[in-house]
């Protein structure tokens, strides 16, 4: 689970990563905190490099971009689903955020109950985050999740018992094998087997070389394409 923390007052910063904090507690789910201050050519690579569920905590008044054109940033690049929490001293802004067409999730202000205020949004935010289908898995005692969205591929390692399950940005090794995971994600027709050592994502998929079995998903490709999945391939994509 990501949170995105878009501020410029190191101030209010604090008191949304100690919100945080106080909402997640004990628990066992495997969270992170970005936090960034200004618009600019590092924010963005970074912010294309965030992987799993998000959620953003957006200031409106923050230098290169405000929080309101960051959240229609984050809607145009297809991305509807992720919770944004708009905060600002201007309750004048307030009528601007519900009308921009950013879906937001609430608009609050940073002059009174702010702490209490988010706590309770980000409580709907988790629960909004947790209700998409996603991949779970635990790693040392810690609760992970992968948004089917963000999965290209998953592939079997030289180890039986462990696959690759590889999105745009990371590789994450799961112990399961690929029979487990092909069950775990029946639940979702986009989830192909390829190869008996591979499952992929039609929904990600950016084209397919059927003469040389390279199946391309932009940055990533796969050659685990075996000759008698072809066929299905071909019939399954024209669906798309």
């Amino acid at each position: 689970m990501n949170f995105i923390i878009y501020e410029d007052a190191k101030e209010y910063s604090t008191k949304y990563k100690n919100v945080i904090h106080k909402l997640l507690g004990p628990t066992t789910l495997n969270y992170k905190i970005i936090e960034i201050n200004e618009y600019n050519d590092k924010a963005k690579k970074e912010l294309d490099k965030i992987d799993g569920n998000k959620i953003y905590i957006l200031d409106i008044e923050v230098p290169g971009k405000n929080g309101l054109e960051l959240a229609r940033k984050i809607r145009q690049n297809d991305d509807w689903i992720s919770p944004i929490i708009i905060v600002t001293s201007h309750e004048e802004f307030k009528l601007v955020g519900y009308t921009a067409k950013i879906l937001m999730l609430n608009f609050i202000t940073k002059k009174e109950k702010l702490e209490e205020d988010l706590f309770e949004t980000l409580e709907v935010a988790l629960e909004i985050n947790m209700s998409k289908k996603s991949l779970c898995y635990t790693s040392k005692g810690d609760l992970y999740h992968i948004p089917y969205a963000d999965i290209l591929y998953i592939e079997k390692s030289l180890n039986d018992n462990v696959c690759n399950v590889v999105t745009k940005n990371n590789v994450y090794n799961i112990r399961n094998t690929i029979i487990d995971l092909e069950e775990k994600l029946s639940d979702d027709i986009h989830f192909v087997k390829t190869h008996r050592s591979c499952i992929v994502n039609l929904k990600n998929i950016k084209y397919i070389d059927f003469e040389n079995n390279i199946i391309s998903f932009g940055n990533k490709e796969t050659d685990l394409l075996s000759r008698k999945h072809k066929k299905y391939l071909k019939e399954r994509m024209k669906m798309i």
